[in-house]
């Protein structure tokens, strides 16, 4: 289909022999009278209902037209995983497969084999998936109501299967259509829910539709859309279905990936405003039946239906791809050629995916003290994740690179934003100087292992710095051409609630909150951290800070470290900051710190991880600090002493 500007759009004509209304000739013959008309408005299609194959290729097309592209719709639709007909030993293949690929509605097309064959496999289906975890559908397509020489009636057919305690969901079409008071009586007397399939193929009125269903009274119905008459006619359906207190959904009648899409495309808009109804799963999985099909534009993950914009994406180690899927991710785990430091990726992908709603388990680095665990809910970890992809600009497809150890949330944080983000994430060996080789959009780094990568700098777009103090030394190092951007957070937080763009030989902006955070302080300067969608209200910190409104704030240094001489605060931070110039000959690790002094109470120490100066050098050192204008008499330091300054495993200095 065309107009005038040369738009097209596409539709699909689904003919199934023996089902569809109409046959291959009165279709064409349709068609070729319709290319005669100036224009057509779906709105008001006058296409006979005898022809809903027509109906469903216009309206699709039409649709296709004025959306100028491939069908696409946010989030996931959860399908059923269907099992086709094929012997005993095939069937139970086939069920191992879908739930190896994370499906967790499986159906099951029955009545081909001897009855007691199939109940008997139903039996093995049900052990390998039990109920708690898996919802069993089956189809008949009107098997049960035929001779099959077992002498065994729908009805008694109906009661062996729920006696079996195989706990089926629903069962579809039992007996053929068209008998509508036998289907009353099954509908009625059935131990097992009956859902209406074929029968509402060739029922068009809306007064014929609902006497249908006043009589059968069914508990479900299926709504095929090439079948019977298009989008807007199954809607007609679904409007008498919630009249009458009928449940629903929808599934394919072997389109191709055209018309598949379509009805795709359609469902989720309409499960979109029944949330209550996303969970039920859609028939919509039969795209792969086909040797020969069009080409997709959809992909299916854990047992869901997607468009092909959402693609998931991977996770690559030494060259090797794995999706970030369930699938992906035992099939990372059980790669033969993973090196030992890549376990605990391996463990969290698995967790992940299998045990979507746990909470994850996150592990302080210890710069304010002992480690310790901290347990953070799926949701809040997400939310961080899109808060990170948001300010950064981060778009599905960005090449990122995880080098930070995965035991700590600002490593662990990196992988969930490529699951989250749909990134390609390169993973490199954790260490103080990360083999970067390919280029990249985004990678996160600690100073120490930036530090390291200078002066040949690897091609990456945007650099995220955290895990320790970025020292003006460093950033006046920093390469243009890179945006190089400093977090401030904490595990607590789930890792930055605030950045800053950090540019080589310019001054420090202020750090800036977040989508969704907001910040207050207490009297004492210590910042107070609101980020409701990471599960974080009124943490107080161990930061002290200048705050300049509710989204901004310089950071000055840990309350912990303050040290009280004589009554004043001094904060070290704040000094090492001022004297790092003058430190910066002996080339060499240093802090400030407050020794217990009889008179001050505490009085300001300067600790040097070196060698001893003598004391000739050591009068020198402590002059030049006492001669700078930016630091107060009692900020300057009393004496020197030597002895080595610890860092954590992200380079934070210990101070305790």
């Amino acid at each position: 289909m065309c107009d005038k500007s040369g738009r097209k759009g596409v539709g699909e004509i689904s003919l199934i022999p023996g089902l569809s209304l109409e046959s291959e000739e009165e279709v064409r013959s349709y068609l070729e009278t319709l290319i005669t008309k100036r224009g057509i408005n779906v709105e008001d299609m006058d296409i006979p209902l005898t022809l809903p194959s027509v109906r469903f290729a216009v309206e699709t097309a039409l649709i296709s037209l004025k959306r100028e592209g491939e069908a696409h719709w946010s989030g996931g639709i959860t399908i059923n995983g269907l099992v086709w007909m094929d012997r005993v030993k095939g069937m139970l293949e086939q069920v191992d497969t879908l739930v190896n690929k994370g499906f967790k509605t499986i159906k099951l097309k029955v009545g081909t084999l001897p009855f007691q064959e199939e109940l008997d496999m139903l039996r093995e289906i049900r052990r390998k998936c039990p109920a708690e975890e898996f919802t069993l559908r089956i189809d008949a397509n009107g098997a049960f109501g035929k001779d099959a020489g077992d002498g065994m009636t729908a009805i008694e057919k109906l009661e062996a299967l729920s006696h079996a305690d195989l706990d089926i969901h629903s069962i579809e079409q039992p007996i053929p259509q068209g008998q509508y008071d036998k289907m009353a009586t099954l509908c009625a007397t059935s131990p097992i829910p009956i859902a209406l399939d074929e029968e509402l193929i060739g029922v068009h009125s809306q007064s014929e539709r609902r006497a249908l269903l006043e009589k059968t009274k069914p508990k479900y119905l299926i709504l095929k859309p090439s079948l019977i008459g298009g989008l807007a006619e199954s809607e007609k359906w679904i409007e008498l279905a919630y009249e009458l207190g009928i449940g629903w959904w929808v599934t394919s009648a072997l389109e191709s990936n055209v018309g598949l899409s379509a009805i795709a495309e359609w469902i989720a808009g309409v499960l979109e405003n029944n949330p209550k109804l996303q969970g039920l799963a859609q028939g919509l999985g039969t795209g792969g039946l086909f040797t020969n099909n069009t080409a997709s534009t959809m992909y299916i993950e854990d047992g869901k239906l997607y468009a092909q914009q959402q693609k998931p994406g991977s996770i690559v180690l030494q060259g090797q791809t794995f999706p970030f899927s369930r699938a992906g991710a035992n099939e990372f785990k059980a790669h033969k050629g993973r090196p030992s430091w890549t376990d605990g990726i391996a463990r969290t992908l698995v967790d992940w995916f299998q045990n979507p709603e746990s909470p994850l388990l996150f592990k302080t680095s210890g710069s304010s003290g002992p480690p310790r665990d901290i347990l953070h809910t799926r949701e809040s970890v997400i939310s961080s994740a899109k808060d990170s992809i948001t300010c950064f600009g981060l778009n599905p497809g960005t090449r990122a690179a995880l080098a930070l150890p995965i035991d700590f949330v600002a490593g662990k944080l990196m992988l969930v934003r490529a699951i989250v983000g749909r990134w390609n994430l390169e993973i490199i060996e954790p260490s103080s100087r990360p083999a970067c080789k390919n280029a990249l959009d985004f990678i996160a780094l600690t100073p120490l292992q930036c530090a390291s990568l200078l002066p040949d700098f690897p091609v990456v777009s945007k650099v995220l710095l955290g895990g320790g103090v970025l020292r003006d030394s460093l950033k006046n190092k920093l390469p243009k051409g890179i945006e190089f951007w400093e977090g401030f957070g904490m595990t607590e937080t789930l890792t930055h609630i605030a950045a800053r763009r950090v540019i080589s030989g310019k001054d420090n902006p202020p750090f800036k909150a977040l989508p969704g955070v907001s910040f207050d302080t207490r009297p004492d300067g210590v910042l107070v951290i609101h980020a409701p969608n990471r599960g974080v209200n009124h943490l107080v910190t161990d930061d002290v800070v200048e705050r300049i409104d509710a989204q901004n704030f310089i950071w000055l240094g840990r309350k912990s470290s303050v040290i009280n001489s004589g009554g004043l605060k001094v904060i070290p931070e704040v000094v090492e900051r001022e004297i790092r110039n003058i430190l910066r000959p002996l080339d060499c690790a240093y802090l400030i710190r407050g020794l217990e002094d009889e008179g001050l109470g505490e009085k300001v120490m300067l600790r040097l991880d070196s060698e001893k100066l003598n004391q000739e050098d050591e009068d020198e050192l402590l002059r030049k600090i006492a001669s700078l204008d930016t630091l107060p008499a009692y900020h300057h330091p009393r004496g020197i002493e030597y002895g080595a300054i610890k860092t954590s495993i992200v380079g934070k200095i210990q101070r305790l």
